[in-house]
């Protein structure tokens, strides 16, 4: 008993002492090295250093492939391709963690240490893939949207359609256990029903909301005239913010309301009209020549314009009236000369002006109260074709014309080389008349006709704008 005892004591002992040189070598060796029975997804990477089993990885991962069934022809696509990758640094890691350990290296010849690749994923690749299916597949949604209606009088709805979107399990599980299994597989992908963000029935909501706004009248009153805005200005004043393709609340655009508050404003404004009168040389009125009228002004358009606006975002009708500010208007005297008073024309000192005398068919140019050429005889408009009444000026003159109009009777006239013609109303005018030998009467065609000398006298003495008073 005690020898055999002592044999196997012995023997106990020399067997470490030959492993521990032994495991020493093989410690070494494995240092920077994949332990045995080191495995990835199933596949040896035993005794690779890591850029060996760096290489290997990537080459595997690049030949895993999706066969992608959806609509249209099957296709093939890379993990890359779909978003998916394997992180070979993070898997190696796992790989080589076993070699910090001593006790790793005694242990990796009697077991296995097999590490599943580690996956990332591209959320955003993901996505662009997964919506190219579903538009590939003409399953796309719609939200439920509100516009303007075609004849852009109200507001309509664009109603909501239900999309679709990829069923996990039939695309994203499969590419994300074929990545971690490194192996190649087939999709065929899966479609779920969505519910749209934007519902019909949401919608609806928005737009009888915003129809609204513009269902009522708006009516302001000038005093005289009612003005309404028609439905299709009311729904341009309207609008239907979307943020993210989601309606919001209804807005009255303010400005819009304002703005045509206050074109009525300015139509409706009155601008005072200045009025003239002839005085005497002592300050004395004479007469009036045009009446002086007072203007008018808006006064309550902001007010009018707020309160239209209120009444609209509330969903009701409104009605209101312009109040006005009076704009005082102004006079123009005019100093009549001593004397003018009493003549046709009552004019200034110094005012040129031609005196047209309808009963003694006389002709007198006057400055002021004074007579500066006259009275000379003419020839004025017979009965059927009378010359004009009232204080003119003249507006046009012609050293020589041809003159053209209608006789009495219908028929046409044409009077070439008419000389020294100053009209002063419309087709009359004062002019020469070479045809005639005597003046005095009524018998021309309307117009004033002056000896020849005389009427080049008047052509020079009364520019254009001076004063031609005809009267009986």
């Amino acid at each position: 008993m005690g020898t055999r005892r002592r044999v196997l004591l012995t023997a106990a002992v020399a067997v470490p002492m030959v492993l521990g040189a032994a495991g020493a070598a093989y410690a070494a060796h494995y240092q920077e090295r994949a332990l045995p029975g080191s495995t990835v997804a199933g596949t040896s990477v035993a005794g690779m250093t890591r850029d060996e089993a760096a290489a290997a990885l990537r080459e595997r991962a690049a030949d895993v492939t999706i066969m992608v069934k959806a609509v249209g022809t099957p296709r093939a696509e890379g993990l890359a391709d779909l978003g998916y990758a394997v992180d070979v640094d993070a898997t190696l890691d796992e790989v080589f963690l076993p070699n910090d350990s001593w006790s790793s290296y005694a242990t990796s010849l009697l077991s296995s240490h097999d590490v599943a690749p580690v996956v990332s994923a591209d959320a955003e690749k993901i996505d662009e893939v997964t919506t190219e299916l579903v538009e590939r597949s003409d399953k796309v949604g719609r939200n439920a949207g509100v516009k303007l209606s075609s004849d852009k009088k109200s507001f309509e709805v664009t109603p909501a359609v239900a999309g679709h979107t990829v069923a996990p399990e039939s695309f994203q599980d499969v590419i994300d256990a074929a990545a971690r299994g490194m192996s190649s597989a087939t999709a065929d992908v899966m479609f779920l029903e969505t519910d749209p963000a934007v519902t019909t029935a949401t919608a609806e909501k928005v737009a009888k909301r915003a129809n609204a706004m513009i269902s009522h009248k708006v009516v302001v009153s000038d005093g005289s005239q009612e003005h309404t805005p028609s439905k299709k200005v009311r729904a341009s004043w309207v609008s239907v913010p979307t943020t993210d393709g989601v309606p919001g609340v209804p807005t009255l655009n303010a400005k819009k309301v304002s703005a045509w508050v206050a074109s009525l404003a300015e139509d409706a404004k009155v601008e005072p009209h200045s009025g003239m009168r002839n005085v005497s040389s002592a300050g004395a009125v004479l007469n009036v020549v045009d009446e002086a009228r007072d203007g008018r002004v808006v006064a309550n358009a902001a007010g009018l314009s707020k309160a239209a606006t209120k009444a609209m975002t509330s969903g009701k009708g409104y009605s209101g009236d312009f109040d006005y500010d009076a704009v005082a208007a102004t006079w123009e005297q005019r100093i009549v000369a001593v004397g003018a008073e009493k003549l046709a024309y009552p004019a200034a000192d110094g005012e040129h002006w031609v005196d047209v005398n309808l009963t003694n068919h006389t002709m007198t140019a006057y400055i002021g109260a004074k007579a500066v050429n006259g009275p000379v005889k003419m020839v004025d408009g017979q009965d059927e074709k009378p010359t004009a009444v009232g204080t003119f000026k003249v507006y046009l003159k012609k050293p020589l014309m041809t003159m053209r109009g209608n006789n009495a009777d219908g028929t046409k006239y044409e009077t070439p080389d008419v000389p020294w013609v100053s009209f002063f109303h419309r087709g009359f005018a004062l002019h020469g008349a070479p045809w005639r030998s005597s003046f005095g009467y009524s018998a021309s065609h309307g117009c004033v006709n002056l000896p020849v000398a005389t009427a080049k006298w008047v052509y020079d003495f009364a520019p254009i704008g001076t004063p031609v008073t005809t009267h009986y």
